[in-house]
């Protein structure tokens, strides 16, 4: 459970430099650092997605997890859930702060930042494997995980603000999940080569999908595609 702390720590304290660091930082920088940050996720999620897949039934796996999943998740409009956790959040950080109301330029901002860094911080092979050897004992894929993070949560501060800070708390929450249930089913997960495989192509395709939304290309519901990521568990009654 250390590496899942330090993980959710990592993020609430790079936040509050990139917060810090926006008062000094022009528009221009912003857009740059923003930009710089969308290209280098976006690669990452096509080396992940591509990487592992061999094979047809592993690009077909693949495709129907996406479809599939994707359809579940726009049913139960997962998306919605995670904008108004955001939004309460958001409500709450106002109240406390804002009492002569907030700026309509900064309205929206904390929710959308929590959410994009929710899905950047919770979506991915390494938050699932990476939190199972945790529960076993491992922390160095999560210390890993926590210093991308750190440095993710330092960028998207500059633009978001505190929103990205309170994505600590599903990181710890999700993290923490797998991390404790890995007692029960951990060992058995580790050893499927073909689990891990497909779940990290899986995932590579949800890091493509941030870095086209950091980059502004288009705005992808990735929340309601979440359900995608159960499409490994194929391999483990195979």
């Amino acid at each position: 459970m250390l590496g899942v702390l330090v993980n959710a720590l990592a993020i609430v304290v790079c936040s509050f430099i990139g917060m810090a660091l926006e008062k000094v930082l022009s528009e221009r920088v912003e857009k740059v650092l923003m930009q710089a940050l969308g290209v280098s996720v976006l690669i990452v999620g096509i080396i992940d997605a591509i990487n592992p897949v061999q094979g047809t039934t592993g690009i077909l796996v693949l495709i129907i997890s996406m479809s599939i999943g994707s359809l579940i998740g726009s049913i139960l409009n997962i998306e919605r859930g995670f904008v108004f956790v955001g939004e309460k959040f958001e409500e709450g950080f106002n109240k406390l702060f804002y009492k002569n109301g907030v700026k309509e330029e900064n309205k929206g901002k904390f929710s959308e930042g929590f959410v994009q860094a929710t899905m950047v911080y919770c979506i991915g092979a390494m938050v699932i494997y990476g939190s199972i050897q945790a529960g076993l004992g491992d922390n160095k894929t999560l210390y890993i995980k926590a210093v991308l993070d750190g440095t993710l949560a330092l960028i998207l501060a500059v633009k978001y603000g505190f929103g990205v800070t309170c994505a600590a708390i599903p990181v710890f929450i999700v993290q923490g999940a797998i991390a404790l249930g890995s007692s029960f089913f951990g060992d058995f997960l580790l050893d499927e080569l073909l689990f891990k495989q497909e779940l990290s192509a899986i995932g590579g395709v949800f890091v493509m999908m941030i870095g086209i939304n950091l980059l502004e290309i288009k705005k992808i519901s990735i929340a309601n595609m979440m359900p995608a990521l159960l499409g490994a568990c194929y391999y483990l009654f195979v």
